[in-house]
């Protein structure tokens, strides 16, 4: 493994620092941030400093874990990352800073280039999963009046530079006018006006907009930049995939952690008193739940001393449901997150699950309860009660477990609240208790 190679180099007394830096350079950086986590803090720095050309470094600084980068960071010292940060696009530079406390963020800016400062703490001041916080200020802005052949005269000069295929006509006020392609460029005559053969009415995104509406509009329009524009129409930057990629990357990342109760970022780099310190909260509400379940089996006592074999089939009941609340649940959030589910769609997708989940429960119910019913007959010999009594307290935990597991996320959205974290802890814990007093609510009235 090349983090393996990596501390062979770093510990080997016999390796000089020029040697251990030709050695680290030749090994592939986007590698080695991926696992830069598991080695110490000191070496971090190291490998850093190591890394030739600069870009390389950029890149691993913002490619690795952010307990690893907060360190190196820390190691480097204020002055250098002002300067080092001035070189990384100003997107990525912004996204590295709002890791940072406040108080460090404003030392760093102030040893920045004022242009360059005022850019980032523009971007600094929108959601980051906002079109505003995504954006990168640089794009290929062309005025109205332009010609064809001034602006290929200009990509020739910097043809060095990495151009996006995407350039924006925009008047004196910077108001988006249209848009056109390379290839639309190469295809007019050199007299010929940006405003003559640009595409009108473009898509765009705001400011504001969500990282979900901005993909989903790049998907509709088949783009692969987007420019973001005030209120006014004026055009503040662009939105490009793999900006709009890396956010979904990490907020389905998130959602997924957050589902289970476990850390929402870098999960993996974490050391362990984080990672208690993470997870505690989610646990304690499953603590909690779990004494509330203990109470209401003290509630039913007496009939549990009486038909001890309803405990048996305990975990059918709050398997079911809390397997069906979770399904529901899960595809409600999904919709709302990739907005295939709008105001307008919200109430037909709530009730299709709601349906779905009591057929499921009428079937396996029924299933289950027949099932028991032979059993009881051949090997248990409690009452004949028992079979329906299971049966129907399946049907009815499953009922229960749909309609929670779908109108928890939209109640939550509505109360705009991430609907993302329903879906793990807090509707398996309900589940488990509502469950557990339907079943054992049902096994009082037949039994």
């Amino acid at each position: 493994m090349p983090i393996d190679k990596v501390k062979d180099i770093l510990r080997d007394p016999g390796v000089t620092r020029a040697q251990a830096k030709e050695k680290l350079s030749s090994i592939d950086h986007f590698e080695i941030a991926r696992l830069l986590h598991q080695l110490r803090k000191d070496e971090k720095a190291i490998i850093f400093n190591s890394l030739s050309p600069a870009q390389k470094q950029q890149e691993l600084l913002y490619e690795t874990d952010i307990d690893s980068r907060s360190e190196i960071i820390q190691a480097l010292g204020h002055e250098f990352m002002a300067g080092f940060l001035e070189g990384m696009a100003e997107d990525e530079a912004t996204d590295i800073l709002k890791e940072l406390p406040a108080d460090i963020q404003e030392k760093i800016l102030k040893g920045m280039v004022p242009r360059e400062a005022y850019a980032i703490k523009n971007l600094i001041s929108y959601e980051e999963e906002t079109a505003g916080g995504m954006m990168n200020p640089q794009f290929n802005e062309i005025d109205q009046d332009n010609t064809a052949g001034n602006i290929m005269l200009n990509i020739r000069r910097e043809s060095a530079k990495d151009h996006i295929p995407y350039y924006f006509v925009v008047d004196q006020d910077k108001k988006l006018l249209g848009f056109f392609k390379l290839r639309d460029l190469l295809n007019v005559s050199a007299n010929v006006k940006a405003s003559e053969f640009m595409r009108k009415s473009p898509p765009r995104a705001y400011l504001q907009d969500t990282c979900e509406k901005v993909a989903n509009l790049m998907d509709h329009e088949n783009l692969s930049a987007l420019p973001v524009v005030d209120g006014n129409g004026a055009v503040h930057g662009i939105v490009t995939f793999d900006d709009v990629l890396r956010v979904v990357q990490d907020t389905a990342s998130e959602d997924v952690y957050t589902m289970v109760g476990t850390a929402r970022v870098d999960p993996f780099a974490k050391n362990t008193v984080n990672k208690i310190i993470a997870r505690a909260p989610w646990l304690l509400t499953t603590f909690v739940g779990g004494l509330v379940s203990a109470w209401i089996l003290q509630m039913f006592k007496i009939t549990i001393t009486e038909f001890t074999t309803v405990i048996m089939f305990i975990p059918f009941v709050l398997g079911l449901a809390g397997n069906v609340g979770i399904q529901g649940g899960t595809v409600i959030v999904r919709g709302l997150a990739t907005g295939d589910i709008q105001m307008d769609n919200i109430k037909t997708v709530v009730l299709s699950e709601i349906q779905v989940g009591l057929i499921n429960g009428v079937i396996f119910g029924a299933l289950c309860g027949l099932v028991v019913t032979i059993i009881n007959r051949l090997y248990i010999h409690s009452p004949a009660m028992l079979g329906m009594t299971v049966g129907l307290g399946i049907i009815l935990a499953v009922a229960m477990a749909s309609i929670l597991g779908s109108l928890t996320p939209f109640i939550l959205y509505k109360m705009n609240v991430d609907p993302a974290i329903s879906v793990g802890p807090i509707v398996t814990v309900v589940n488990d208790i509502l469950g557990l007093f339907i079943y054992l609510s049902t096994t009082v009235l037949l039994l």
